[in-house]
């Protein structure tokens, strides 16, 4: 095939990436390479998903060369140069995603575009609020946190959740509106300082639930405090806890008291509309994704439908029944015509309690032992299949506190010496909790520890579904409304310091903005879904 058999419209697609956007000369046999290349993977007869794909080559070509500036062979693109630049697309699994982008519907290991990235490994981004934008921190964070981190860090809560909440369109000042309908509807915060002689003045604050020294609830923002006189609150959808930040709408009163006539959760940020705001930052250190790459990988997503992630939680591996029951679990998948991507694997894995501190930690080991045994035993798993193991709140880890490390490592080297070193190295992932799992451009945080129960125990006797001292109706209490708060409050636990302790300088591994494609809370209460 020569040159001008090339249609024309792929050569301008591939002038358009390489000459137009990044100043090179590109060869005919260059042309050549990148047509046959997309033909043999039929990207043809779409066109966004042909100038996706070679904007991608493009752009890994540049990558790999040392940037624009580079100079190679005169910055002449040739055939040689593109075949390599592919080549180790595919070759790479740490660029696995991008090889697909370029391949199209045929990558060519489905289990190499998952990454598990640990609580400990995500970039420390901080949101800074005065100029309303993320900033990678200073220093690197630390286990021993400095004096300020407690207070930065809620700080830093509040400034990023009133940010949303001002973005939301019924806070919109009139101007930025549209339509006169909306203009009506315009809602205007005001700070606890701005009540100071305005008594019997109607009022809409934001800030953080908090107990004062005689047991009474105050608002506190950046401001200061004012009590809160609650008798007459109707509470909206989720649960109210002490730590929560909300909107409070009342009227300041002579007593100095703000009586509340609703309460509720600040509104949430869709991951769409984050992500048209941050989406050029690498939350998780697996790279940040252009708006033109993130599309290329959902189509590449529509592709392989069938794909799935299994979830399993308390898993105790010292129960004879819970190995007799992964047995029969991954003999199903062995006979079955697909293999689940991954499994997560979520503790308390022993579900025996003891005194004896050396007896507790021998039955982690014996059990760790036992489920590898078990996998053995299963070729096709070992090869085609993750295993994420992610620490139960009662587990042995080196930090109790959130986030918490992964299992120690001596307590699971008999694991490891009963697999295959290539399976362990590379399939297994003693994961920390949370844990993300991202699978090409989506993005899936699993959580364990028993959230449901601690807010139940700290939530506001507001409603009448759920009373603070009422813990029997905890399956009663819908699903719903707990995923509804996390969403709304961004962040995996937000209750006080004494009910969860968290590692303040690694909360940025707790936020939730932006919002996930999907959150899995391996929790002990009734089993749901939301969609």
């Amino acid at each position: 095939m020569d040159a001008g058999a090339v249609p024309p419209e792929v050569r301008r697609v591939v002038l358009r990436a390489f000459t137009r956007r990044r100043h090179l000369q590109v060869r005919a046999d260059a042309v050549q390479y990148v047509y046959k290349t997309l033909q043999a993977h039929g990207l043809l007869g779409d066109a966004g998903a042909m100038a996706e794909a070679v904007d991608a080559l493009a752009h890994a070509l540049v990558e790999q060369q040392g940037g624009v500036g580079a100079a190679w062979d005169g910055q002449v693109v040739t055939a040689a140069v593109l075949q390599r630049t592919y080549e180790r697309l595919v070759d790479a699994p740490a660029d696995a995603d991008a090889a697909a982008r370029v391949g199209g519907g045929e990558a060519p290991d489905l289990t190499r575009v998952l990454r598990v990235v640990d609580a400990f490994a995500m970039p420390a981004l901080r949101f800074h609020g005065a100029r309303k934008v993320f900033e990678v921190a200073e220093r690197a964070p630390s286990l021993l946190s400095s004096a300020g981190a407690p207070s930065a860090h809620l700080g830093e809560r509040y400034e990023l959740l009133r940010s949303l909440v001002l973005r939301n369109e019924h806070f919109l000042p009139p101007l930025a509106l549209a339509s006169g309908a909306a203009r009506g509807s315009f809602l205007q915060l005001t700070t606890t300082a701005n009540l100071l002689g305005r008594a019997g003045t109607a009022c809409l604050l934001f800030g953080r639930l908090s107990t004062r020294p005689d047991g009474a609830y105050a608002l506190e923002d950046a401001e200061g405090a004012v009590p809160l006189d609650l008798r007459e609150a109707v509470a909206g959808e989720g649960l109210l806890t002490e730590g929560a930040f909300v909107l409070v709408e009342g009227t300041y009163g002579a007593d100095e008291r703000l009586h509340v006539a609703a309460i509720g959760h600040p509104p949430s940020e869709s991951r769409a509309a984050a992500q048209a705001h941050v989406g050029h930052l690498d939350w998780l250190g697996t790279g940040a994704l252009a708006p033109s790459e993130a599309h290329a990988l959902r189509v590449q997503e529509r592709q392989h439908g069938d794909v799935c992630i299994a979830v399993l939680s308390e898993v105790h591996l010292d129960h004879p029944a819970t190995l007799s029951h992964l047995r029969a679990l991954f003999q199903g998948y062995q006979d079955a015509d697909f293999v689940p991507l991954a499994m997560v694997l979520c503790g308390n894995f022993c579900g025996t309690r003891g005194a004896d501190d050396a007896a507790q930690l021998a039955r982690y080991e014996e059990g760790f032992a036992a489920l590898a045994e078990i996998l053995a035993r299963f070729p096709r798993l070992l090869d085609e299949m993750h295993l994420v193991l992610v620490p139960g709140p009662d587990d042995p880890v080196a930090t109790p506190v959130l986030p918490r490390a992964r299992i120690p490592a001596p307590l699971v080297a008999r694991f490891e010496r009963r697999l295959p070193r290539a399976f362990c190295a590379e399939r297994v992932h003693w994961a920390s909790n949370p844990c993300r799992l991202v699978y090409f451009s989506q993005e899936m945080v699993v959580f364990r520890d028993d959230v449901m129960s601690k807010m139940l125990r700290s939530a506001l006797p507001l409603s009448t579904d759920v009373q603070a001292a009422d813990l029997p109706k905890l399956v009663r209490v819908p699903l719903t409304q707990l995923v509804s708060t996390l969403l709304d409050q961004a962040h995996l636990c937000p209750l006080p310091q004494p009910v969860r302790p968290v590692l303040w300088e690694y909360a940025h591994a707790l936020r939730l903005y932006p919002m996930p494609s999907a959150l899995v809370l391996a929790d002990r209460c009734e089993r749901g879904a939301m969609c």
